[in-house]
Protein backbone atom coordinates (compact mmCIF):
# COMPACT_ATOMS: atom_id res chain seq x y z
CA UNK A 1 0.00 0.00 0.00
CA UNK A 2 1.25 3.55 -0.67
CA UNK A 3 2.08 5.58 1.93
CA UNK A 4 0.37 9.16 2.17
CA UNK A 5 2.48 12.42 2.87
CA UNK A 6 0.72 14.11 5.40
CA UNK A 7 0.02 17.03 3.08
CA UNK A 8 -2.16 14.68 1.26
CA UNK A 9 -4.86 14.09 4.02
CA UNK A 10 -4.07 17.13 5.84
CA UNK A 11 -6.34 20.44 4.84
CA UNK A 12 -4.11 23.34 3.65
CA UNK A 13 -5.02 25.76 6.61
CA UNK A 14 -2.79 23.39 8.68
CA UNK A 15 0.21 23.22 6.57
CA UNK A 16 3.11 25.42 7.78
CA UNK A 17 3.59 28.65 5.77
CA UNK A 18 6.59 27.00 4.06
CA UNK A 19 5.09 24.28 3.44
CA UNK A 20 2.13 26.37 1.55
CA UNK A 21 4.70 28.08 -0.14
CA UNK A 22 6.11 24.99 -2.07
CA UNK A 23 2.59 23.91 -2.94
CA UNK A 24 1.92 27.05 -4.65
CA UNK A 25 5.02 26.79 -6.89
CA UNK A 26 4.21 23.30 -7.69
CA UNK A 27 0.66 24.78 -8.57
CA UNK A 28 1.81 27.32 -10.74
CA UNK A 29 4.27 25.09 -12.44
CA UNK A 30 1.83 23.15 -13.50
CA UNK A 31 -0.04 25.90 -15.10
CA UNK A 32 2.53 26.81 -16.56
CA UNK A 33 2.67 23.83 -17.94
CA UNK A 34 -0.90 23.86 -19.31
CA UNK A 35 -0.29 27.13 -20.97
CA UNK A 36 -2.45 29.28 -18.54
CA UNK A 37 -0.14 31.34 -16.58
CA UNK A 38 -0.13 35.45 -17.25
CA UNK A 39 3.42 36.22 -15.22
CA UNK A 40 3.23 39.65 -14.08
CA UNK A 41 6.62 40.52 -12.30
CA UNK A 42 8.49 43.36 -10.44
CA UNK A 43 11.97 44.26 -10.60
CA UNK A 44 14.00 45.38 -7.41
CA UNK A 45 14.19 42.56 -5.06
CA UNK A 46 12.45 40.30 -7.14
CA UNK A 47 14.61 39.95 -10.24
CA UNK A 48 17.69 42.38 -9.17
CA UNK A 49 19.01 42.34 -5.34
CA UNK A 50 18.49 45.87 -3.88
CA UNK A 51 21.13 48.24 -3.96
CA UNK A 52 22.20 50.89 -1.95
CA UNK A 53 20.93 52.99 -4.68
CA UNK A 54 18.82 52.71 -7.91
CA UNK A 55 21.27 53.66 -9.83
CA UNK A 56 23.58 50.77 -8.55
CA UNK A 57 21.82 47.46 -9.10
CA UNK A 58 23.20 44.21 -10.96
CA UNK A 59 21.71 43.13 -14.07
CA UNK A 60 22.21 39.52 -15.00
CA UNK A 61 23.49 39.32 -18.41
CA UNK A 62 20.73 36.66 -19.08
CA UNK A 63 18.21 38.26 -17.48
CA UNK A 64 16.50 40.34 -20.43
CA UNK A 65 17.01 37.23 -22.49
CA UNK A 66 15.19 34.84 -20.12
CA UNK A 67 12.26 37.21 -19.99
CA UNK A 68 11.93 37.76 -23.66
CA UNK A 69 12.04 33.65 -23.80
CA UNK A 70 8.99 33.57 -21.17
CA UNK A 71 7.14 36.49 -23.25
CA UNK A 72 7.45 34.41 -26.24
CA UNK A 73 6.63 31.08 -24.59
CA UNK A 74 3.26 33.00 -22.76
CA UNK A 75 2.48 34.39 -26.06
CA UNK A 76 2.84 38.26 -24.71
CA UNK A 77 1.13 37.24 -22.05
CA UNK A 78 4.00 38.93 -19.38
CA UNK A 79 4.57 41.97 -17.70
CA UNK A 80 6.76 44.62 -15.51
CA UNK A 81 5.27 45.68 -12.69
CA UNK A 82 7.82 47.80 -10.92
CA UNK A 83 8.20 51.42 -8.92
CA UNK A 84 10.45 52.37 -11.66
CA UNK A 85 9.71 54.53 -14.34
CA UNK A 86 9.18 52.45 -17.44
CA UNK A 87 11.68 53.74 -19.50
CA UNK A 88 14.32 53.11 -16.38
CA UNK A 89 13.54 49.62 -16.57
CA UNK A 90 13.72 49.34 -20.71
CA UNK A 91 17.77 50.28 -19.64
CA UNK A 92 17.91 47.66 -17.12
CA UNK A 93 16.10 44.98 -19.61
CA UNK A 94 17.82 46.20 -23.02
CA UNK A 95 17.11 45.21 -25.35
CA UNK A 96 13.94 43.77 -25.23
CA UNK A 97 10.79 45.31 -23.93
CA UNK A 98 7.67 44.13 -22.40
CA UNK A 99 4.04 45.80 -21.65
CA UNK A 100 4.65 47.35 -18.17
CA UNK A 101 3.22 49.26 -15.60
CA UNK A 102 5.69 51.97 -13.68
CA UNK A 103 5.60 54.42 -10.54
CA UNK A 104 2.85 51.43 -8.82
CA UNK A 105 0.49 52.31 -12.24
CA UNK A 106 1.11 56.09 -12.35
CA UNK A 107 2.77 54.80 -15.74
CA UNK A 108 0.94 52.19 -18.62
CA UNK A 109 2.51 50.41 -21.48
CA UNK A 110 0.28 48.48 -23.01
CA UNK A 111 2.30 46.12 -24.62
CA UNK A 112 5.58 45.56 -25.95
CA UNK A 113 6.22 48.05 -28.35
CA UNK A 114 3.53 50.09 -27.36
CA UNK A 115 4.19 53.69 -26.23
CA UNK A 116 4.55 55.20 -22.49
CA UNK A 117 1.26 56.47 -21.00
CA UNK A 118 1.79 59.17 -17.95
CA UNK A 119 -1.78 58.68 -16.07
CA UNK A 120 -0.49 61.32 -13.36
CA UNK A 121 -0.65 64.82 -13.58
CA UNK A 122 2.88 66.36 -12.87
CA UNK A 123 3.52 67.39 -9.24
CA UNK A 124 2.73 70.69 -8.15
CA UNK A 125 6.32 72.67 -8.62
CA UNK A 126 5.71 73.68 -4.91
CA UNK A 127 5.66 70.33 -3.41
CA UNK A 128 8.43 69.48 -5.53
CA UNK A 129 10.74 72.00 -3.43
CA UNK A 130 9.21 70.99 -0.62
CA UNK A 131 10.45 67.93 -0.90
CA UNK A 132 13.65 68.61 -2.37
CA UNK A 133 14.30 70.63 1.12
CA UNK A 134 13.40 67.61 2.93
CA UNK A 135 16.27 65.81 1.12
CA UNK A 136 18.50 68.25 1.15
CA UNK A 137 17.71 68.63 5.28
CA UNK A 138 18.63 65.00 5.67
CA UNK A 139 22.05 64.10 4.15
CA UNK A 140 21.87 60.98 3.22
CA UNK A 141 18.54 60.51 2.40
CA UNK A 142 18.51 60.26 -1.59
CA UNK A 143 15.96 61.67 -3.59
CA UNK A 144 14.37 60.11 -6.93
CA UNK A 145 11.78 62.45 -8.81
CA UNK A 146 9.92 59.98 -10.96
CA UNK A 147 7.77 62.25 -12.98
CA UNK A 148 4.25 60.40 -11.83
CA UNK A 149 5.60 60.11 -8.46
CA UNK A 150 8.88 61.24 -5.45
CA UNK A 151 10.63 58.29 -3.75
CA UNK A 152 12.98 59.22 -0.99
CA UNK A 153 15.34 56.74 -0.17
CA UNK A 154 17.18 56.08 3.37
CA UNK A 155 19.27 53.07 2.91
CA UNK A 156 22.18 54.88 3.15
CA UNK A 157 20.81 56.42 6.87
CA UNK A 158 18.01 53.79 7.64
CA UNK A 159 17.70 55.87 11.31
CA UNK A 160 16.45 58.67 9.32
CA UNK A 161 12.93 56.80 8.36
CA UNK A 162 10.59 57.72 11.43
CA UNK A 163 11.66 61.35 10.71
CA UNK A 164 11.34 61.41 7.64
CA UNK A 165 8.07 59.66 7.21
CA UNK A 166 6.63 61.97 9.88
CA UNK A 167 7.84 65.24 8.16
CA UNK A 168 6.38 63.67 4.88
CA UNK A 169 2.80 62.95 6.34
CA UNK A 170 2.52 66.80 7.16
CA UNK A 171 3.37 67.59 3.94
CA UNK A 172 1.07 65.30 2.38
CA UNK A 173 -1.60 66.75 4.60
CA UNK A 174 -1.61 69.94 2.90
CA UNK A 175 -2.68 68.82 -0.05
CA UNK A 176 -6.00 66.65 0.91
CA UNK A 177 -7.51 63.38 -0.59
CA UNK A 178 -4.95 64.21 -3.63
CA UNK A 179 -1.38 62.03 -2.42
CA UNK A 180 -0.49 58.84 -0.88
CA UNK A 181 2.31 57.86 1.21
CA UNK A 182 3.48 54.30 -0.49
CA UNK A 183 6.27 52.43 1.60
CA UNK A 184 9.00 49.95 0.47
CA UNK A 185 11.98 48.70 1.01
CA UNK A 186 14.19 51.80 2.97
CA UNK A 187 11.94 54.08 0.84
CA UNK A 188 9.27 56.13 1.06
CA UNK A 189 6.94 57.50 -1.75
CA UNK A 190 4.67 60.35 -2.25
CA UNK A 191 1.86 59.10 -4.89
CA UNK A 192 -1.07 60.46 -6.58
CA UNK A 193 -4.37 58.96 -4.80
CA UNK A 194 -5.55 55.83 -6.40
CA UNK A 195 -2.47 54.31 -8.04
CA UNK A 196 -1.43 51.42 -7.00
CA UNK A 197 -0.01 47.81 -8.41
CA UNK A 198 -2.81 46.54 -7.84
CA UNK A 199 -4.73 48.62 -10.15
CA UNK A 200 -2.25 48.06 -12.70
CA UNK A 201 -2.34 44.77 -12.69
CA UNK A 202 -5.87 44.29 -12.88
CA UNK A 203 -5.72 46.76 -16.39
CA UNK A 204 -2.91 44.95 -17.55
CA UNK A 205 -4.94 41.31 -17.14
CA UNK A 206 -8.11 43.06 -19.06
CA UNK A 207 -5.30 43.15 -22.41
CA UNK A 208 -6.21 40.90 -25.22
CA UNK A 209 -2.72 38.74 -24.64
CA UNK A 210 -3.85 38.13 -21.19
CA UNK A 211 -7.07 36.63 -21.50
CA UNK A 212 -8.36 33.51 -20.26
CA UNK A 213 -5.09 33.49 -18.88
CA UNK A 214 -4.86 33.27 -14.92
CA UNK A 215 -2.30 35.66 -13.10
CA UNK A 216 0.59 35.41 -11.50
CA UNK A 217 2.40 38.15 -9.34
CA UNK A 218 5.90 37.51 -7.91
CA UNK A 219 7.17 40.78 -5.71
CA UNK A 220 8.99 41.40 -2.55
CA UNK A 221 7.76 44.68 -1.41
CA UNK A 222 4.79 45.87 0.58
CA UNK A 223 3.69 47.86 -2.22
CA UNK A 224 3.32 44.20 -4.25
CA UNK A 225 0.68 43.33 -1.46
CA UNK A 226 -1.66 44.91 -3.26
CA UNK A 227 -1.15 43.01 -6.93
CA UNK A 228 -1.17 39.87 -4.60
CA UNK A 229 -4.56 40.72 -3.89
CA UNK A 230 -5.69 41.27 -7.48
CA UNK A 231 -4.46 37.99 -8.75
CA UNK A 232 -5.59 36.20 -5.92
CA UNK A 233 -9.27 38.02 -6.62
CA UNK A 234 -8.99 36.89 -10.25
CA UNK A 235 -8.57 33.57 -9.19
CA UNK A 236 -4.55 33.45 -9.56
CA UNK A 237 -1.96 33.83 -7.48
CA UNK A 238 0.32 36.38 -5.39
CA UNK A 239 4.05 34.61 -4.90
CA UNK A 240 6.16 36.21 -2.00
CA UNK A 241 10.10 36.68 -2.58
CA UNK A 242 11.92 36.49 1.22
CA UNK A 243 13.89 39.49 2.10
CA UNK A 244 13.35 42.88 3.97
CA UNK A 245 9.46 42.02 4.56
CA UNK A 246 9.15 38.67 4.05
CA UNK A 247 10.11 35.91 5.91
CA UNK A 248 11.34 32.67 4.15
CA UNK A 249 8.96 30.69 6.18
CA UNK A 250 6.05 32.83 4.33
CA UNK A 251 7.74 33.42 1.06
CA UNK A 252 7.71 31.08 -2.31
CA UNK A 253 11.85 32.11 -3.03
CA UNK A 254 14.60 32.85 -1.03
CA UNK A 255 15.62 35.79 -3.29
CA UNK A 256 16.18 36.91 -6.53
CA UNK A 257 18.62 33.83 -7.26
CA UNK A 258 15.81 31.44 -6.56
CA UNK A 259 13.25 33.43 -8.72
CA UNK A 260 15.93 33.37 -11.36
CA UNK A 261 16.56 29.65 -11.06
CA UNK A 262 12.38 28.71 -11.36
CA UNK A 263 11.70 31.27 -13.85
CA UNK A 264 14.72 29.97 -16.23
CA UNK A 265 13.38 26.05 -15.47
CA UNK A 266 9.47 27.29 -16.41
CA UNK A 267 11.49 28.50 -19.87
CA UNK A 268 12.55 25.63 -20.50
CA UNK A 269 8.95 23.75 -19.93
CA UNK A 270 6.60 26.16 -21.31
Amino acid sequence: MQQLNKNDTMPRSDWSKREQGAALRREVEQLFSDDRAALFLDIDGTLLDVALTPLTVHVPLDLAELLETLSMRLSGAMAIITGRPIAEADKLLQPWKFAAAGVHGGEMRMSATGTIQTLTQAFDPELQSNLKTIADAMPGVVLEDKGAGIAMHYRLVPNLRDPLLATLEALIQKYPGQLAICGGRKVVEVLPVGFSKGRALRKLASLPQFSNRIPVMIGDDISDIDAFHAAEASGGYGMKVAGENFSESEASFTGPRDVLGWLEKLSQHV
